[in-house]
């Protein structure tokens, strides 16, 4: 059966079946010669590129690490059966990759992996169009503004969610989450920005009735923008996200994975810290004369350096990451 391509996904079909000829029947276009000729022509181009440019295997690589870090996720119950990961596509850098929408867990090939435009988060194979997450406006829009950022995890992890809904800031207080802002991480809250499509007065008296409620998704590209806002520069490595959870971004896939599970991680321990600092209060009624009732963040220089020796190290845990999921049955890679 004849379809009909776009340069980009010849170029896919191309990659994945390199032996075909670009001009063999295998590869049936229906278009005009000249179109053809073009098509083929930007493929071609895309084939000779250098190979600091474009290494194939390299590529391939990154998607068995893509589906490998989704099961760690997993595996550190960052992610459950919902949230995603996201990598900016070094092939492209105006696209970039997710799984098709399905348990992270379960992710298991190169086939379960959609790649979509950064303008518009548009599947680049329009057969996939029924598949997608209905929250990967989270990454086209963190992508269009920060292009430094080339992996994103969106999570719903409990351990994070309660600071997500009071007034206790999330901040650094083990060293391993150096790269959290000291002075908490900033929290976006859909009922923000819902009612600028309403008109005025929403916007100054947000509504609790939940007229024009995204349900506290961010589905389209309007909620997408101004969650990006909230990572204001690179700093930013961490935005909670009102009774929803959060999301961190990164250089690169180790680092965001690293970001991902400390974040739970540093939240776990906060959250032990206040209960036993409220629970020795409720037993003498007051901390003894000359103790220290705070509790003991990270200081902006201690969170610096902290954070320094971390990306120095991250091969370090991604190496007992990955053989933990290699050899748990329940998550193969096939990639």
């Amino acid at each position: 059966m004849s379809v009909c391509w776009t340069g980009l996904q010849l170029f896919q079909v191309w990659r994945r079946h390199p032996r075909h000829s670009l001009s063999s029947p295998f590869f049936s276009i229906t278009c005009s010669s000249n179109s053809r000729d073009k098509l083929i022509g930007q493929v071609q181009q895309l084939t000779t590129a250098p190979m600091e440019t474009l290494n194939e295997r390299q590529f391939d690589r990154l998607e068995h690490d893509f589906i490998t870090a989704l099961h760690i996720l997993h595996y550190h119950r960052v992610l459950d059966a919902y949230g995603h990961l996201s990598v900016r596509n070094p092939l492209m850098r105006d696209t970039f990759i997710m799984s098709r929408s399905m348990a992270p867990a379960l992710v298991s090939s190169a086939d379960d992996l959609i790649t979509l435009t950064i303008d518009g988060a548009k599947p680049t194979d329009t057969s996939n169009q029924n598949q997608l997450f209905s929250e990967r406006f989270i990454h086209s829009e963190i992508y269009r503004q920060y292009p430094s950022v080339n992996a994103i995890v969106h999570s719903h992890c409990q351990a994070v969610l309660p600071f997500t809904i009071n007034r206790v800031r999330l901040r650094p207080c083990i060293h391993l989450a150096g790269f959290l802002r000291p002075e908490g991480c900033p929290v976006f809250d859909t009922r923000n920005h819902e009612g600028m499509r309403l008109g005025p007065a929403h916007s100054e008296n947000p509504s609790d009735d939940g007229s024009g409620s995204s349900g506290l998704l961010v589905k389209d590209e309007f909620l997408g923008r101004k969650l990006a806002y909230k990572f204001i520069d690179t700093k930013t490595t961490v935005v909670l996200m009102r009774g929803h959870g959060f999301t961190t971004v990164a250089s690169n896939l180790q680092n965001v994975v690293f970001q991902a599970i400390y974040t739970a991680q540093n939240a776990a321990v906060q959250k032990e810290a206040i209960i036993m600092q409220n629970s020795a209060m409720a037993v003498v009624g007051t901390f003894p004369i000359g103790a220290d009732p705070g509790i003991h963040f990270l200081s902006k220089a201690e969170a610096t350096a902290a954070s320094e020796m971390c990306e120095d190290t991250v091969r370090r845990p991604w190496a007992l990451w990955q053989r933990e999921v290699e050899v748990c049955p329940l998550y193969q890679n096939s990639a």
